[in-house]
């Protein structure tokens, strides 16, 4: 009789080879993972998704042409086994061949990938990263399995573009045509895992896709619980109701779930939580109001005092880990007599009120409390709008707000520079929300990344950094480490840089 381990199953798999159904029927195991899922889905259709609750589901139902090694957060092959390009402005991928959509929607080819990125440029699918695909002039497939896609100027990170992420997720037309306006209910990718089912107020079901192209995933159901409260989702762990818990994000379940011998996934310093003031609301057009708020907030006895686990004050829009993050910045170190002198100069002696849009599911958070009486020492009224999860999401991509929070994992730094300060990107076509629009920014952004000379390009960077943080179209706030607590029995949580979990790589140990 044959018998195969998985290794040796997933690399027939992936070699294209058959294998007897003897083999098929001992290879794939019933596992099922239950997993705590924190808000309000708000739908997996990359063209439009947002929060990364939202992307873990993605991350494992879609591909694309790239994707990032879990562990080191490295440009890997995904759907494309390989790319060339001699001037990073044409670039040309060859695609897997026999890649399976799920439930049935046929193979991948180059006219799915340039249908995927075609449906992102189009203005009339309103997705907000189409400023990421801008740059793209032409697209054409001289085969099934090779795509050639021309930029209008030179980009060295394009990789990061095309990556599975966002816009870079590849999806199939006719699945996109069949589900209608319920395309976002509907995903239909080449992950390792398809979407089942799905009830918003209460679970969202994963199964194993046993056509994937790296062979099936170790679990077969993933159950994702939706568990709101942070308290009850600790006690659902201990109880022994979910297996893994993402993101838990109190201090004090922390300390309990660490001591009973959990085991404590974790990435630190992974994303820079920013408020983003929106310039129309007059006194946030003024930079010396945008300033003053961040002289009158002390991030670091915040975090010190509610969360030192999960956060750490910062001072810039990039994390120290990336390539082109400069210190040589302007940085607005706690200082509340600086703070009213600015807005004196700006004319609000007096202060003001405005408002501050939030989520119902989330409430008044903590952080937001110090937020609010830290403001009010320096005379400004900070009230916040709580709005249930979908409306949030409508609101925060359309720039329909006085302050909100935003918070973009990324590995590429250029992801973050484009998308909140190119004039392309702005609300509501980008994530631009504080509808920034420097021409000097924009040159020097669209510079560095086309320069081959490293020296060069890190000089521009850091010139583009002390210029942002002078004029402080967002401020800084805090850096996040992400916690996914779980049972020892389940190995294999990676959490990258953009907080996802490759849910390929986790299994469980069944006693």
């Amino acid at each position: 009789m044959l018998t195969l381990n998985r290794r040796q199953f997933s690399s027939l798999i992936a070699a294209g080879l058959a294998l007897p159904q003897t083999a098929l029927a001992q290879s794939a195991d019933s596992k099922t993972l239950r997993v705590r899922f924190y808000d309000d889905p708000a739908g997996f259709d990359p063209a439009n998704i947002f929060r990364i609750e939202n992307e873990n589901i993605a991350f494992n139902l879609f591909s694309g042409l790239t994707s990032y090694d879990s562990r080191t957060g490295e440009i890997i092959p995904d759907l494309a086994t390989s790319w060339e390009t001699s001037d990073n402005k044409t670039w040309t991928f060859r695609l897997r061949e026999g890649v399976e959509f799920h439930k049935g929607y046929g193979s991948v080819t180059a006219e799915d990938v340039i249908y995927s990125y075609s449906r992102i440029l189009d203005e009339a699918t309103a997705s907000p990263y189409r400023g990421t695909m801008a740059g793209i002039v032409r697209m054409e497939a001289p085969d099934p399995y090779t795509v050639v896609i021309e930029l209008d100027a030179p980009n060295g990170g394009f990789l990061h573009t095309v990556a599975n992420y966002h816009q870079g997720q590849i999806v199939s037309r006719r699945a996109i045509e069949d589900a209608g306006d319920q395309v976002r209910w509907k995903p239909v990718g080449t992950g390792p895992y398809y979407l089942e089912s799905i009830d918003v107020t209460s679970q969202i079901v994963l199964k194993r896709h046993e056509g994937y192209f790296r062979g099936p995933a170790p679990i077969e159901t993933i159950v994702f619980d939706i568990i709101k409260d942070e308290a009850t989702a600790t006690i659902a762990l201990r109880n022994g109701e979910v297996d893994l818990v993402m993101r838990s994000n109190r201090e004090e379940n922390l300390t309990t779930l660490r001591a009973e011998g959990f085991q404590m996934n974790s990435v630190e310093n992974y994303a820079v939580a920013l408020k983003v003031l929106n310039p129309e609301f007059a006194p946030f057009a003024d930079s010396r109001v945008r300033q003053a708020i961040a002289h009158a907030i002390d991030y670091d006895a915040i975090t010190g005092a509610i969360s030192p686990s999960l956060s750490q004050g910062t001072t810039s829009i990039l994390l120290p880990w990336m390539p082109v993050y400069s210190d040589d910045i302007p940085t607005y170190p706690y200082d509340p007599d600086r703070a009213r002198a600015l807005l004196a100069e700006a004319g609000y002696g007096d202060g003001f009120s405005f408002r501050h849009l939030g989520t119902s599911a989330q409430g008044v958070t903590e952080l937001q409390q110090f937020e609010i009486d830290f403001l009010a020492q320096v005379g400004l009224d900070m009230q916040m709008e709580l709005v249930d999860t979908p409306t949030f999401n409508q609101r925060r991509n359309a720039g329909e707000f006085e302050m909100a929070t935003r918070l973009l994992p990324a590995i590429d730094p250029d992801l973050i520079l484009f998308s909140y300060l190119h004039p392309d990107n702005t609300v509501p076509g980008g994530l631009n929300g504080a509808r920034y629009d420097n021409p000097e920014v924009t040159d020097l952004l669209i510079a560095a990344r086309a320069e081959p000379d490293p020296e060069t390009s890190f000089a521009q960077y850091a010139e583009l950094q002390r210029i942002v943080m002078s004029e402080l179209p967002y401020i800084p706030t805090y850096a996040n480490n992400v916690f996914w607590p779980g049972k020892p029995t389940v190995t294999g949580v990676n959490i990258n840089y953009l907080a996802q979990v490759n849910f390929f790589e986790v299994d469980v140990t069944v006693a």
